[in-house]
C-alpha cells in the first residue's frame, strides 16, 4: 500500500509519456512530509518511516541543495528508527544531518538525538558536549537556534549533573525530599506519571486525575476507579481505570476486549498501561494477570510471555523500544526487547513487594518496593546502583507509597496514600 502511495505521490521516478523521467518538486516533498507527519500522528510508524525516507532519497542534497524538508526527513526518521529499536539506523541518520546539511533546527534536533544514544551507552563526556552545544547555539539568534531542544537539553544536562557528577565527586545524586508544593489537597493519590507537558496524579479517595502543568497549576477531572496513570507517545495522559482507559485531558475513554476461545470478553480490571511508537498500548490487566499488547485501534494482539502463573503489577517504556516489566509472584523485573520478546530480568535480594517502577532517559530503572518502603535504583541492564528510603533526605519517612516517576532533571515523585500527599526527591 505504501509503495502505491509514494508512486501516486510522484516520490518514485519514473518515465514520462515522452520518455523522460519525471522528477519530484519541492513544493511535491513538503507535502508528502507532512503527509508522513499525519500518518505518524495516528499511528502509522513504518508507513511514515517509508515515506520520510522517500523524501529523503529522492531529494538529494547535489540537486535540491536548498531543500530543509530533507533533513526534516532524516531526523523524523531517524526518531522512529530509534522508537522502534533500531538504534543504529537512527543513528547514521542523524549523523547524516549533522555532518551534511545546511544548519538549521534539524541540526540541532539531530545533536539532541544522537546525545541521547550516547547516554544510553554511558558516553557521559560526548553527550554532555553535544548537550551544552544545543544550549549554546539556541541560546543566540541563527539558524540553528530550536527552544524545544534547548530545553530537552538542559533537562538532560541536570539529569547528568545529578546522577554523574555528583556520583562522580563521591556525592548522593538526590540530597533533599519534600511535599510537592503545589495548590491541591490530596486524599489518597496512588499514581503518578511525569510527561512534558507536566504531572498526572491519581487519586482514589477522590475519583480523580489531576493535571498539573509546568507552571503547577492543577486542573481535575472525574475518574471512576483510577489507578496508574501514564503520557502516551503523543503527549496524551492516560489513566489505567478499571474496565476502560481514560484519556482526561481529551474527556475520551476506551474499551478493550480480550479474546477467549469463541467469545470475546472485556477487560475489567485495567491496573496499568503504556503507549506504543505504532500508537498500540500494553495492558496490564488485574484479573487476567497479563501484560496485553493491542493495536492502536483497539484490537487485541498478543500477552506478553511472563511466566506460568505470573503476577505482573506495572510497567514502563525504555531505551531502545524495551518495556520493562515488574512481576510480583518471583519479585523481579522482566526486560522485553522491542518485538515483545523476553530478553533479560534481574531482582534485589531483599525485595518484599515489588510494586512499581519508571525509567528515566538515560535507561536507568527505579523499583519501588511497597512492603520496605524504599526505592532502588539500576543502570539498564540491572546492575544496582542506590537506594533510598523508607527514610528520605531530608528526614521524610514514606508512609503507603504506592507509585513514583522520575521527571525529565531526573527529580523522584512519589504518590504516597499514608501521607496523603506526593513527595518529591531532588
Amino acid at each position: 500500500m505504501i509503495v502505491c502511495f509514494l508512486a501516486v505521490a510522484g516520490l518514485i521516478v519514473g518515465p514520462a509519456a515522452d520518455g523522460e523521467a519525471v522528477e519530484p518538486s519541492s513544493q511535491d516533498g513538503e507535502e508528502h512530509y507532512n503527509a508522513a507527519e499525519a500518518m505518524l500522528a495516528s499511528g502509522d510508524t513504518e508507513e511514515a518511516l517509508q515515506l520520510f525516507t522517500a523524501i529523503a532519497d529522492n531529494f538529494p542534497r547535489a540537486r535540491y541543495p536548498l531543500f530543509s524538508w530533507r533533513a526534516a526527513a532524516k531526523v523524523r526518521a531517524g526518531q522512529i528508527e530509534i522508537d522502534l529499536g533500531r538504534v543504529d539506523a537512527g543513528v547514521a541518520r542523524f549523523v547524516e544531518v549533522i555532518d551534511g546539511e545546511t544548519p538549521s533546527v534539524w541540526t540541532t534536533r539531530a545533536r539532541l538525538g544522537l546525545a541521547t544514544t550516547l547516554l544510553w551507552n554511558r558516553e557521559w563526556q560526548a553527550a554532555a558536549r553535544l548537550l551544552q552545544t544545543i544550549v549554546d547555539v539556541s541560546a543566540r539568534a541563527g539558524p540553528e537556534s530550536d527552544i524545544i531542544a534547548y530545553r530537552d537539553a538542559e533537562d538532560r544536562l541536570t539529569l547528568l549533573h545529578r546522577l554523574w557528577l555528583r556520583a562522580e565527586a563521591g556525592e548522593r545524586p538526590w540530597q533533599q525530599a519534600g511535599r510537592y508544593s503545589v495548590d491541591f489537597a490530596f486524599d489518597r493519590p496512588i499514581g503518578i506519571a511525569a510527561g512534558i507537558n507536566g504531572v498526572l496524579v491519581t487519586d482514589e479517595g477522590n475519583d480523580l486525575a489531576i493535571f498539573f502543568d509546568s507552571f503547577d497549576t492543577a486542573a481535575s477531572f472525574r475518574v471512576a476507579d483510577p489507578q496508574r496513570p501514564w503520557w502516551g507517545t503523543s503527549a496524551n495522559g492516560f489513566v489505567a481505570a478499571g474496565s476502560m482507559v481514560s484519556s482526561p485531558l481529551r474527556t475520551k475513554s476506551f474499551q478493550f476486549v480480550y479474546p477467549e476461545g469463541s467469545r470475546e470478553r472485556p477487560l475489567d480490571d485495567i491496573r496499568a498501561g503504556v503507549g506504543m511508537p505504532d500508537g498500540g498500548w500494553y495492558l496490564v490487566d488485574s484479573e487476567y494477570r497479563g501484560v496485553m499488547r493491542f493495536g492502536r485501534n483497539g484490537t487485541f494482539d498478543h500477552i506478553l510471555d511472563t511466566g506460568v502463573n505470573s503476577e505482573p503489577v506495572d510497567l514502563d517504556r525504555g531505551p531502545r523500544g524495551r518495556l520493562f516489566v515488574i512481576e510480583k509472584r518471583s519479585r523481579e523485573v522482566l526486560i522485553f526487547d522491542a518485538g515483545g520478546v523476553l530478553s533479560a530480568g534481574f531482582s534485589y535480594h531483599d525485595w518484599r513487594e515489588p510494586y512499581a517502577l519508571a525509567v528515566d532517559s538515560l535507561g536507568y530503572v527505579y523499583v519501588l518496593d511497597r512492603g520496605l518502603k524504599r526505592i532502588d535504583v539500576f543502570d539498564q541492564d540491572g546492575g544496582f546502583l542506590w537506594t533510598l528510603g523508607p527514610v528520605l533526605p531530608g528526614g521524610i519517612e514514606l508512609g503507603d507509597p504506592r507509585d513514583l516517576t522520575v521527571d525529565s532533571t531526573g527529580r523522584i515523585l512519589i504518590a504516597d496514600r499514608g501521607l496523603r500527599t506526593v513527595v518529591v526527591v531532588e
